[in-house]
Parts: structure tokens; C-alpha cells; sequence
């Protein structure tokens, strides 16, 4: 039986033996596993006993003698096993092939999905697939990164991509015929690139241009006309018009435009006949006026002369004959003269102040001090005004109370000493005496020898009875109709001031506390205060009261609720005895007699009225008048006295039209729609529309219109058109006031220009200016961040090489993630965001970019789902086994796994073949190789 397999073998050998074989060895040869029927012998142990004869001692007569025992015995037999078993043939390795008996495989064969991405297959050569550009590899499963050679050619920015790659150009340029040049773009080319006018193209870029007389809008692109009215009036004496840009001069009434088309030319109505004044003709800038001989008056229409019959007429009577101040009827006419502290201009008309202080015509010999119509004399601290009011003479401070010293008082030139007698030293204070020896324990400050005093007063007693008493006589009585009064049924409930209201019947003004007077515009009486003045002010020692509240405002000293803490004006001292030595019998300080100034007036003695503009305690405070329509502040109060034409509580105010004069209390006598002077109350007649002035030289100011100006704008604070009154809205605003903004789309002036911008972005309604979205650029917001940049106004820049231009996030190139695109693809994953799943079996590492997959040692296939095929092993399953005598060989390390019968490390040593021992039947056991081959073998053992 043992001869089976060898016969078999034989067998097969000289079948294979006709034909060419394939052999480990040969190129392109790889061994492949296939399953066979393979016959083999079993072993089976069977067991047997004999008799075997033996010699021992102890037979009788201590002989040896010979006995039989049974012993066992074992013996092997075989029996032929067949069973299907993979056997190691040779065939040619994948992508190779045998032709006409060759020894080997020598020619190349290339099957669909050898090659990856278009990859062919090779005719020639040893590479089996021939990769398109852009792939690279064995079977071309790997991208190449153009951009890493040279940038790709390309001369800005290379993006490379899975097979290819394209170049990018900044905004403004264009990419060029060759794909990799760039070039400027030519905005201009396109509808003049969106400019009105003129438009530049510049590197990268352009800007828009305006012609002569228009100048570039906030959009860069529009073009608003100049107006050249604005710098210089146009260059206009007078009225100057914008017409499409050019200033147009034009002149008012009375005058005409000179041959230079800007100045004007008093137009000469006497010259030229056109006033038809009965006597005389009297030209003035822009106008004229008729002028009658003596013993005539001019006529009410401004030109007839009418001769006075038993009338003597005052030449003052009308505008005070135009004197400023004094006017003295004589028979040639009004002669004009100043006050004291004024003298007479050049005009003979206008009184100018004269400042004596300036000129020496004072007679001061130390302070000269200047006010309105006159001076007044001062002295330094320590002197006096004289008798004569302009010499200063010595104040002898001994002479009141030894001058407050407590021992010996010494004057001296403007000022005074104390002294203190033997033993004595001077206190702390420049009056005091101390004792040397009492010096340390006398007590700082003065020592008063008995409590103050208070001083109180009482008002006078009343009637009789202890009521008020009073006449009222009724003189005559006018009734006023249509919610009119006032002495001449002229005031109305309008005309109320100071929060002053009407009365139940709309016959007069009920005025708030602290106000009085007809239409609530006269303060309370000194010494009253309250609703109607009834209230009786209780202030001591000089106080004051508030005219609404009745609270007192105490005088410098002086304290107290009702200022009762102090002494009475011009008096100080323990006991208020001592008599100040202050101007005006002023108020000093209750101990030690210093002056305290009452508001309005300073100085050592107070004898010095505040300065001009300034008033209040210590002359410490500004007035607030307007200085030009003021006459005088009140140095006390700071309250303003007006100049005739003006009012207000700081005289800020014209006189409302209709009104004139001082406090603007007198009513004009003009006709209907005829203006009056607001200071002298004469009739003047109205300028055109849309000028005021004087000579209706002056145009409207903003806010007004009409006929002298009037009329106040209705248009929400924008402009109107001085002479109709048409609202002139600003950019961005429309509607009949210009209470509405432009609609979505237009903007600027009357919102006829249309915005221009792009990419949804929004469009400023005033100037155009686009607010582009983040992400997008430019005066139209059409151009892309550039590259690297992203977000609003493209101001931040990207954390990578290419990022969203919305909101910076990074578009990784395909096999990164992360923020920033510096984390490869987590393992399993590949290709952009990393969002395929890799398909790499048996440990395979897979390629982060294409998701090829890089088969580990032993495996092989697109996806390395097979192991290598027999007879190969290792990386990409490019090494050759050794094993020998069809041993199978190990696809991952190449190590051999031999046949029965083989050993060593290729499986080329036969195994020894058992040997008998003296006993026949022997088992024995051996290792047949590293792989555990075991082969068992007859043994047979026995026992003696």
C-alpha cells in the first residue's frame, strides 16, 4: 500500500511532461492555489500477544531455569484515504500571458478596471497602465499636484483639482486665451462702465470722470452739476442764477446790469424821467423819492407837492427829524443835538458817545471809569472820593472804632496799623493783643464781649380797622369786540407773554405769578410778588423777593429765611452800631465791617459800578444780551434794555411786523401789507419776492419766502424756493415737504438718479453709495473680494489659500478640513469636505486626496479585497516565494508551508525515513517542518 502516492505521482509527471509547464521561476509566474482529490495512508494500530521465553533465577536447588511469559506487541497498518486538498499550480501573475509554449509569461494583458481614472492599458513597455494627464500611480490612482511645479504657469494663483488644475486672476483682470496669463479688464468697454460722463480705465480697475462745471457724485459715478453761485455769488454783485452750471447775473429793482454782466448800475430815475415828481427828484441806490419847496408837503402818492396854508409845521415831529437823540424845530429845519457825554457826527444828525477817560477831559486823579453819556470817578483801596468828585483824600480808619484794634490804632497813607502796649504781642488776628505770658492759652479768633443782636422790622400799620383802603375812579369805560382789549381793542389772546393765558371771556391776560401789565409782560412791583403782585414781601435787611415765589434773595452778610441774621444797611459790630464805610450806604460784614458789595457794584467801598456787560454780585457774571439791539444791561440783574426795535428777555427778537419801537409796544400806522420800520415805526414799501433789506438787497434767508420774506417754509427743514415758497428737498428726500425718502432703487436730488448697485446690495437714498454685502467690492458692489480676503468691505483676511468671500470659511482642496484647511481627511474618509467613505479593506491605507486605496504587505485589488496570488507575497504583491516542492507560501511574509514529507525554510529536504529497531514493532514520531506537518510511525514495544 505504501507504493499508491509514488505511482501516482509518476503518473502525473509523465502526463505533464508532454506539454510546457509553467515553473516557480519564470517571469510574470505566480503560483495559484486549486483543489484536487489526493489520496493518502491512514495509519492504524493493532496489538497482539505472544509467549516469549525467559530464564529466572529461584527454581529449586537455587538453579537457574527457563519459564514462558505473555507479553503484548503492537503493529501499524495503513489504509488509502482520499480527501479534496488545495494544491499550489502555476499559471501567469494578472496582466500577463503565455503565448506559443513559451517559457513564461511575457506578454502583458490589461482588463477593465485594472486602470483608475481613464487610465488605458499599456501595449508596450513595463508599465501596465497608461495614465492620463493629471493622474499618476501603478494603476494612475493618484492625482498630481500641478501647482507645485512652477505654480502650474499659471502668473497669479493655481488651484489645483482632482486631475487638473486652473489658474485664477485678481479683480479686474481676466484670465488670458492660454489659461494662465491675465490681462486688465477694460471696464469701460462695458456700457462706459457704468459712469455718466467720462470714464478712465486704470490697472486692475477704473474711475469715472466729470466734464468742466460737474463734479463727481459720493456713487463714483454720477455727475452733478457745480453751482456756481455758491464760491464768490457767482462773481454776482447781486442776485446771481444758476442756469445748467453758469452763473447768470441779475439785479434788483432800481438797477441794471453793467457791461461786465456782473456788476449792477444804479438806475438814475431822475436822469432818466421816469420819476414825474412835481418839484424836485432825489436819486437813491435803487430808487428815488419826490422832495417839495418850502410851504409844501408831498402828497400820499409820493410825488404831487400840496402847499401848507396857516400850518406850522415841527420838523421833528416825524422820526424825531431824523436826530438820534435831541431834535430842536427851527425855521430852516430840525437842528439835531447830544446828550451830556455825546457829541455830534459829521452827518449832524448821529450822537456818538465821547470817552472822557480816553480824551483827558476827566477830572479824576486816580480812576477814570467810562459809561454810557458820562464817567465817574474812583479811588484806590484805603482812599475816598472827595467832595469835588474827582480827588481822592485819605480814609482815617482809626478814626471809626480805633479801627477795630484793641489797643493802639496807627494810620498811615490808604491804609492803617494796630499796636498793642507793653507785654503785649499781636494775636492772630491783625487786631487782636494777647498777653506774652497768656500768649500759649488765648484762645484763637476774636472774643465778643456780649451775643449778637437781631434787628427786626415790621411793616407800617394800615388803616384804622387794619384793612387797606383805596379809590377807584371810573373815568369811562371801552368795550372791545371779537375777543379783543386793550386800550385800543389791538391785543388779543395771543399776545399774552410769560405763560400769561386769557380769561374766561377773552377779555384780558391772567398772568402767572410774578408778572403783571396787560399782556403779563411787566414784573411785580419791588416789595410784591405773586399771583397778581398781591403778595407783601417779608425780607429784612435789605432782601429782595422773587416776584413769583416770594423766596428772599438776602444781600451779601445777611441770612436767614427771611434775612433776619444780619444788620441793617451800612451798619456792622456786635450790637450793629457801627457805621460801614461803604459807597451808597452799602452792606459790610456784621463783624468786621469789610464791604459786601450788593450786585451791580465792587471795589474796596463798593463805589464802583460794574463794568459794561457785566453784572451781579461781585460783577461776576456775563450778560446775556444781544449786544447789537442792546441799549444797556442792568448791572444789578443783568436784565437787557432794548434798542427801539427789538425785544425779548435778551433782546433777541425783532419786532414782530405790525410792532415797532422800544419793547416793540407801539403798532404801526401803515397800510395793509406795507412793512414799518421797526425802530421808527415809518411805512416802507415791500421788497419783491424772495429779498428783504434795506435796499431789498438781501435774499431770503433759509426757512422764509414770499414778499419781504414773511412767509416761513413748510418743507420739514429742508429748503424752499424764496420766491413761490416750493419746497427745495435735499438728496435722498422727496414728497410735497419732503417727508419722504427716496424709494427703493432711485436716489439724491428730486430721486431721479437710479442706484447702480449690485449683488442685492443696499443703496444709500442720499448719495447712492452702495453698502455692499459681505463677500462683494467696489463703488457698485459687482467685484468679488479678492482672493485671501473676505467679508464686509472684503476687510478681513482668510485663514487659508481659498476661503468663502461671504463668511471666510475655508473651501479646502479635496482630501483637507479644518478651519483653516490644515487637518488632512479623518481616516476613512477622502475627496472635498472629506465626504466620501473609503471602500480600503484588510488594513489598507486609503488616499486622502482620491481615496486610492495603498494595499498593505500580501494584498491586492482596487480595494485590496484579495490576498496576493500563489507564488507572490509582500507590498503590491511584487515579491517572489521560494517555496519548493509545492509548498504553499505565505502571502503576507513569503514564509513556506510544506507538503508532507519536506522540510526546511523553502521545503527543500526530504524528510528521513523511520529505521527498525531490534524490535520490530516500534512507534515513532517526528516533526516534518516549521508549519507542523506531523507524520506518525510503527512502533512496537516489549516487555520482558
Amino acid at each position: 500500500m505504501g507504493a499508491g502516492p509514488a505511482l501516482l505521482s509518476v503518473l502525473l509527471g509523465c502526463a505533464l511532461a508532454a506539454e510546457p509547464r509553467l515553473q516557480r521561476g519564470m517571469p510574470n509566474v505566480c503560483p495559484v492555489l486549486e483543489l484536487a482529490l489526493v489520496g493518502h495512508q491512514e495509519p492504524c494500530i493493532q496489538s497482539f500477544s505472544r509467549m516469549v521465553r525467559m530464564w529466572k533465577q529461584g527454581c529449586t536447588k537455587r538453579r537457574w531455569c527457563v519459564s514462558y511469559e505473555r507479553r503484548s506487541g503492537y503493529y501499524t497498518v495503513y489504509k488509502q484515504v482520499y480527501r479534496m486538498e488545495q494544491q499550489t499550480v502555476y499559471r501567469c501573475c494578472p496582466g500577463w500571458a503565455q503565448k506559443d509554449n513559451e517559457p513564461g509569461c511575457l506578454h502583458l494583458l490589461c482588463t477593465a478596471g485594472t486602470c483608475f481614472n481613464g487610465g488605458k492599458c499599456s501595449e508596450e513597455g513595463s508599465q501596465v497602465c497608461q495614465c492620463p494627464a493629471g493622474f499618476q500611480g501603478p494603476r494612475c490612482q493618484y492625482d498630481v499636484n500641478e501647482c507645485t511645479t512652477e505654480n502650474g504657469g499659471c502668473h497669479d494663483r493655481c488651484c489645483n483639482t482632482i486631475g487638473s488644475y486652473h489658474c485664477k486672476c485678481p479683480a479686474g483682470q481676466k484670465l488670458g486665451e492660454d489659461g494662465k496669463s491675465c490681462a486688465d479688464v477694460d471696464e469701460c468697454e462695458v456700457l462706459n462702465g457704468g459712469c455718466q460722463q467720462g470714464c478712465v480705465n486704470t490697472h486692475g480697475s477704473f474711475q469715472c470722470q466729470c466734464r468742466a462745471g460737474f463734479r463727481l457724485h459720493a456713487d463714483g459715478r454720477t455727475c452733478i452739476v457745480i453751482d456756481p453761485c455758491t464760491s464768490g455769488n457767482g462773481g454776482c454783485s447781486q442776485i446771481c442764477q444758476n442756469e445748467r452750471g453758469i452763473a447768470k447775473c441779475e439785479c434788483h429793482p432800481g438797477h441794471s446790469l453793467s457791461a461786465d454782466k456782473k456788476s449792477c448800475l444804479d438806475v438814475d430815475e431822475c436822469a432818466e424821467g421816469r420819476a414825474r415828481c412835481a418839484h424836485r427828484c432825489v436819486n437813491t441806490p435803487g430808487s428815488f423819492s419826490c422832495a417839495c419847496s418850502p410851504g409844501f408837503e408831498l402828497g400820499a402818492d409820493g410825488r404831487q407837492c400840496y402847499r401848507i396854508e396857516m400850518e406850522i409845521v415841527d420838523s421833528c415831529r416825524d422820526g424825531n427829524g431824523g436826530c438820534s437823540q435831541r431834535c430842536e424845530h427851527t425855521a430852516e429845519g430840525p437842528r439835531c443835538s447830544c446828550h451830556r457825554g455825546h457829541r455830534l457826527g459829521p452827518d449832524g444828525k448821529t450822537c456818538t458817545e465821547v470817552d472822557e477817560c480816553e480824551t483827558g477831559e476827566s477830572c479824576c486823579s486816580q480812576f477814570c471809569i467810562n459809561y454810557l453819556g458820562g464817567y465817574e470817578c474812583a479811588c484806590k483801596a484805603g482812599f475816598q472820593l472827595s467832595t469835588d468828585g474827582c480827588s481822592c483824600d485819605d480814609v482815617d480808619e482809626c478814626r471809626l472804632d480805633n479801627g477795630n484794634c484793641d489797643h493802639f490804632c496807627v494810620n498811615s497813607l490808604g491804609s492803617y496799623e494796630c499796636a498793642c502796649k507793653e507785654g503785649y504781642r499781636p494775636g492772630d488776628s491783625r487786631w487782636a493783643c494777647v498777653e506774652e505770658a497768656d500768649a500759649e492759652e488765648a484762645a484763637p479768633g476774636l472774643q465778643f464781649r456780649g451775643p449778637p443782636q437781631l434787628l427786626h422790622y415790621a411793616l407800617g400799620s394800615l388803616g384804622e380797622d387794619g384793612d387797606p383802603r383805596g379809590e377807584l375812579t371810573l373815568a369811562h369805560r371801552v368795550v372791545c369786540l371779537g375777543d379783543t382789549f386793550g386800550q385800543d381793542c389791538s391785543l388779543r389772546c395771543e399776545d399774552c407773554l410769560h405763560g400769561g393765558r386769557c380769561n374766561s371771556e377773552r377779555s384780558g391776560c391772567v398772568c402767572p405769578p410774578g408778572w403783571a401789565g396787560v399782556i403779563c409782560n411787566e414784573t411785580c412791583p419791588p416789595g410784591t410778588f405773586g399771583r397778581g403782585c398781591a403778595g407783601t414781601c417779608q425780607c429784612r435787611n435789605g432782601g429782595s423777593c422773587d416776584p413769583g415765589t416770594g423766596q428772599c434773595h438776602c444781600p451779601p452778610g445777611v441770612l436767614g429765611h427771611l434775612c433776619e441774621d444780619g444788620c441793617p444797611k451800612g451798619f456792622f459790630g456786635k450790637n450793629c452800631n457801627k457805621p460801614c464805610n461803604c459807597a451808597n450806604k452799602g452792606h459790610c460784614h456784621r463783624l468786621y465791617g469789610a464791604c459786601l458789595c450788593d450786585p451791580g457794584l465792587y471795589g474796596r467801598f463798593c463805589h464802583l459800578t460794574c463794568p459794561r456787560w457785566a453784572f451781579g454780585a461781585g460783577c461776576s457774571e456775563e450778560c446775556q444780551c444781544v449786544k447789537e439791539h442792546t441799549l444797556e444791561c442792568s448791572p444789578r440783574n443783568g436784565s437787557c434794555t432794548c434798542q427801539p426795535g427789538y425785544h425779548g428777555k435778551k433782546c433777541q427778537k425783532e419786532c414782530a411786523p405790525g410792532f415797532y419801537g422800544a419793547g416793540c409796544k407801539l403798532r404801526c400806522s401803515c397800510p395793509p401789507d406795507v412793512p414799518c420800520d421797526p425802530e421808527t415805526g415809518a411805512c416802507r414799501h415791500p421788497c419783491p419776492a424772495g429779498f428783504h433789506g434795506e435796499k431789498c438787497h438781501l435774499s431770503c434767508q433759509p426757512g422764509s419766502f414770499g414778499m419781504g420774506c414773511r412767509q416761513r417754509c413748510s418743507c420739514g427743514g429742508a429748503p424752499c424756493d424764496p420766491k413761490t415758497g416750493q419746497c427745495i428737498c435735499p438728496a435722498g428726500k422727496t414728497g410735497a415737504t419732503c417727508e419722504q425718502a427716496c424709494p427703493d432703487g432711485h436716489y439724491g436730488l428730486s430721486c431721479l438718479s437710479l442706484c447702480s448697485c449690485g449683488s442685492s446690495a443696499q443703496c444709500h437714498h442720499v448719495t447712492g453709495e452702495c453698502s455692499c454685502p459681505p463677500g462683494w467690492t467696489g463703488h457698485d458692489c459687482r467685484h468679488p473680494c479678492s482672493s485671501g480676503r473676505w467679508g464686509r468691505g472684503c476687510a478681513n483676511s482668510c485663514a487659508c489659500d481659498d476661503c468663502d468671500p461671504a463668511t471666510g470659511t475655508c473651501s479646502c482642496q479635496p482630501g483637507f478640513t479644518g478651519q483653516s484647511c490644515q487637518l488632512r481627511c479623518p481616516e476613512g474618509s477622502f475627496g472635498p469636505g472629506c465626504e466620501s467613505s473609503c471602500q480600503c479593506q484588510n488594513g489598507a491605507a486609503c488616499d486622502h486626496v482620491s481615496g486610492a486605496c495603498t494595499c498593505t504587505a500580501g494584498w491586492t485589488g482596487t480595494f485590496c479585497e484579495r490576498a496576493c496570488p500563489d507564488g507572490f507575497f509582500g507590498i503590491d504583491c511584487h515579491q517572489v516565494c521560494k517555496c519548493k516542492n509545492a509548498a504553499g507560501c505565505d502571502h503576507v511574509l513569503g514564509s513556506c508551508r510544506c507538503l508532507p514529507g519536506w522540510l526546511g525554510e523553502s521545503c527543500e529536504q526530504r524528510f528521513p525515513k523511520a529505521t527498525d529497531t531490534e524490535f520490530p514493532p516500534l512507534v515513532a514520531k517526528a516533526a516534518s517542518s516549521a508549519h507542523s506537518w506531523r507524520t506518525e510511525f510503527a512502533s512496537v514495544e516489549e516487555a520482558v
